[in-house]
C-alpha cells in the first residue's frame, strides 16, 4: 500500500487523533488574503476536515477533494451543517464537473503527497488572476519524550532510509518555501511560523502514532509486532501530555 493511500484504511482513528489548526493561524490567513465568502474555496486533501471546518465555521463555502472514500464519508457527515461538498479523487485525476474557477485554494498537511509536476500548474489553472494558494502544515519540534523517541526508533527500523537521515525541521520549512518560489507559477507572498501548545491524552497520542502513513503502509505482520511494542512503551506515558507544536502557513500568490 502506498503511504499516501494508507490513511483511508484507518479513517476513524485518523479523525479521532489528528489535531485541528489554531484559530490564530486561520485568522491570519483570512486577514492576509482578504478571501471573500462569495467565492467557493477549493481544498486539496481534506482528510476528515481538520482545516475544512475551521473555514466553514466562519461562513466559507468549500469544495473538497479527498482521495480516501472512508475519510471523505466522515468529512461529509461532519460538514453536513455547512456549505461543504466533497469529491472522492486524487488531485492529479480530479476534474471539475462544471467549469470551475476560484480565488482561493488551500491544502492542510497534504500538499507534499501530490505529484510535483502537476500540483502547481493545476492550481494555477484553477485560480483566478491574483488568486491564492495557501499551504498549511503541522511541524512537530524535535521529540523530547523518551517513550515517543523510542517508538519512532522502532518504526524507523522498517525504513532504513529514514533511520539514517537526520530530519531537520528548519530545513523542511525552507525547502517548502523554495519549492513554491521555484514552481514558476507562484511567488511566496507571506509566511507564518506559529508556535503553540498541544495538550493530548495518552490515548490520543497513541492513536496518532497508529494513524500515520509510515505505520499504516506496513504489512499486517509488521503492524502487529510494532503495535504490541508501542502499546507497551506508551503505557509509561503520563495520562495527559503537553508538548510544543508549530503550524506553518505559506501564502502563495498566482503570478
Amino acid at each position: 500500500m502506498k503511504r499516501r493511500e494508507s490513511f483511508d484504511s484507518a479513517a476513524k482513528i485518523y479523525d479521532e487523533s489528528r489535531p485541528s489548526y489554531p484559530d490564530e493561524v486561520i485568522e491570519w490567513v483570512i486577514d492576509r488574503t482578504n478571501v471573500s465568502k462569495n467565492n467557493k474555496l477549493l481544498e486539496i486533501g481534506a482528510g476528515t476536515g481538520q482545516a475544512t471546518l475551521k473555514f466553514a465555521e466562519k461562513g466559507y463555502k468549500i469544495h473538497c477533494i479527498e482521495m480516501g472514500k472512508n475519510l471523505a464519508d466522515i468529512l461529509a457527515k461532519k460538514g453536513s451543517n455547512y456549505d461543504i461538498t466533497v469529491d472522492v479523487s486524487s488531485f492529479e485525476k480530479w476534474e471539475p464537473k462544471t467549469s470551475f474557477k476560484t480565488s482561493f485554494i488551500f491544502s492542510a498537511t497534504a500538499f507534499h503527497w501530490i505529484e510535483k509536476s502537476i500540483k502547481y500548474k493545476k492550481c494555477y489553472d484553477l485560480l483566478d488572476d491574483n488568486g491564492y494558494l495557501v499551504l498549511l502544515w503541522h511541524v512537530a519540534p524535535n521529540i523530547e519524550i523518551k517513550e515517543v523517541k523510542e517508538a519512532y526508533e522502532l518504526l524507523w527500523d522498517y525504513y532504513p532510509e529514514r533511520k539514517s537521515a537526520k530530519v531537520v525541521q528548519d530545513d523542511i520549512k525552507s525547502n517548502r518555501k523554495l519549492e513554491i518560489i521555484n514552481s514558476g507559477y507562484f511567488y511566496l507572498a507571506d509566511y507564518l511560523d506559529y508556535k503553540w501548545k498541544i495538550i493530548e491524552t495518552k490515548d490520543k497520542l497513541t492513536k496518532e502514532f497508529f494513524s500515520q502513513s509510515s505505520y499504516l503502509a506496513l504489512d499486517n505482520e509488521k503492524q502487529k509486532i510494532l503495535y504490541s511494542k508501542i502499546q507497551e512503551l506508551y503505557e509509561n506515558l503520563d495520562d495527559v501530555i503537553e508538548t510544543d507544536m508549530y503550524t506553518t502557513a505559506y501564502i502563495a500568490k498566482r503570478k
